[in-house]
């Protein structure tokens, strides 16, 4: 089985799912209107993802996460439940109103965006890609992003430092990983598609994510293996088959499980030796750390505000949408609470950097909205990362305003900016990259995250392009002898990937 990225999705099919699924919500004594607005939803997602191109934009990626981790996964769940979609839920229709209004504004961006950038030349182009040996560029970004994180635990980065300024654009490890992959797959003629580079910065990434009890991280490895491998249109065979399996039976069971072990790091903080120990007391007694995480999950709905969507815990499967963050963030919102353009004066005033304004005000996040609506976490908590989607957001801060003015202007720019720096997905791979940070923040970004990726994460963007295109090849080339060098640019079979 060959994948690659889908470019476009038939209408026909859309509307055949989305028929099939509004019958059994009705079946299900879901609200009229809530399943029409979620058929809404789902169609013009449709016209959305093919304005904007399908997975050959990161734009197109963009929509296509968007729709699937914000509701269509969640909606869906609850339809193989049997349980009624609109059930569990403060406000469902408010919720799936805005949701359908953000899927037309993102329709009209999308429309726009493409006359913006259809006749634009990249910035990926214009750095070239005849002649780049991904394995050597691969072991370069390697190379640099161990350094980065050997200087950061010998000396800090403290705000403003130059250690902090490279962090805020280092995205190296993943485009190793994703170079590496690529040039595994096709120096091999297809196959293999993991070597010693791409193995390392899968153990690397991974290893990271469990010691700081991180969901991205752990599933990070995964994410750009899968870009990578639709990049080359790889084919996957049986074993492929195997480890995904069993990589998605590890997702579902074990990781939800290591990422709880932060509750159990104590108050003054621990170090990885300390943290490395907690992961090992969880994976040496799985059974009784299931059960302890199944009752905080319990206490956590019964003592907070945010609802339990399902009618049983669902596990990983619970955080695969953000309908119920959303849900209570609405809510509150939605009895006259409104905090005006304030975050995003401090979004845009983020840029100035610290040797301007040393003392320039921290940015509103998620952990600063769960105190404001209470019940979240607790009085003390100003560490714990709490998501929300742009749209709640948008609403908190001007309304419906805010979803049909703000959210689009702000997506515009994004969009015009990224798809203008990675061109055409399917003739560069830096576009791969934004796909994998796409995977995460597509729902859960809220606006600020947006503003965020569009000023700081598209020069990350480009560093790494330069960086992979113009210095990392030449670091990589200083690991290997002459003669490897050579080898590396020849596929080794009549059969490589195109």
């Amino acid at each position: 089985m060959r994948i690659q990225f889908p470019t476009r999705i038939p209408l026909t099919k859309t509307l055949i799912f989305a028929v099939a699924l509004f019958c059994v919500q009705q079946m299900e004594h879901t609200s009229l209107n809530f399943s029409l607005l979620f058929f809404a939803f789902v169609v013009l997602g449709n016209f959305a993802f093919n304005a904007a191109g399908g997975f050959s934009r990161a734009s197109g990626a963009y929509v296509f996460l968007y729709a699937m981790l914000m509701a269509v996964v969640g909606v869906v769940w609850k339809a193989v439940l049997g349980e009624p979609a609109d059930s569990n839920l403060k406000v469902p229709v408010l919720l799936m109103a805005l949701y359908a209004a953000s899927m037309g504004m993102l329709l009209l961006v999308m429309l726009v965006n493409h006359r913006l950038t259809a006749h634009l030349r990249s910035f990926a182009s214009q750095m070239g890609m005849g002649e780049l040996n991904y394995t050597l560029a691969a072991l370069g970004c390697f190379v640099g992003s161990v350094t980065l994180l050997f200087l950061d635990i010998t000396f800090g980065a403290p705000p403003g430092s130059v250690l902090s300024l490279l962090n805020q654009v280092n995205q190296l490890m993943p485009v190793a990983l994703i170079l590496g992959t690529i040039g595994a797959m096709r120096s091999s003629g297809g196959r293999r598609s993991v070597d010693i580079i791409s193995g390392a910065a899968i153990l690397v990434t991974f290893l990271t994510g469990v010691v700081s009890f991180s969901k991205t991280a752990m599933l990070t490895p995964l994410a750009c293996w899968l870009v990578a491998a639709c990049y080359t249109r790889f084919q996957l065979r049986r074993i492929h088959f195997l480890v995904l399996g069993a990589f998605a039976v590890f997702s579902f069971t074990v990781l939800p499980l290591i990422s709880a072990g932060r509750n159990d790091v104590p108050p003054e903080g621990a170090n990885y030796a300390q943290r490395a120990q907690i992961v090992l007391n969880i994976l040496s007694n799985l059974k009784a750390a299931r059960e302890q995480e199944q009752t905080a999950e319990t206490l956590s709905v019964e003592n907070s505000s945010l609802s339990n969507y399902y009618d049983t815990p669902q596990g990983f499967l619970q955080r695969l949408t953000i309908i119920p963050a959303d849900d209570a963030f609405l809510n509150y919102t939605a009895q006259g609470n409104n905090i005006g353009y304030l975050p995003i004066v401090l979004d845009f005033e983020n840029f100035i950097p610290h040797f301007i304004l040393p003392d320039k005000p921290a940015t509103i996040g998620g952990n600063y909205y769960a105190h404001l609506i209470g019940g979240f976490l607790a009085p003390d908590d100003f560490t714990t990362g709490i998501s929300f989607s742009p749209v709640s957001e948008a609403y908190q801060i001007d309304g419906w305003r805010g979803v049909c003015l703000l959210l689009p202007a702000v997506w515009l720019l994004l969009f015009f900016i990224t798809d203008y720096i990675c061109g055409d997905l399917r003739e560069s791979p830096w576009g791969l990259l934004v796909v994998v940070i796409f995977a995460h923040a597509a729902a859960e970004s809220m606006v600020g995250g947006l503003i965020y990726m569009a000023g700081f994460g598209s020069i990350s963007l480009m560093v790494a392009i330069v960086f992979s295109t113009r210095v990392a090849p030449i670091i990589g080339a200083l690991f290997y002898g002459r003669e490897v060098v050579v080898s590396l640019s020849q596929p080794r079979s009549a059969t490589a990937l195109l």
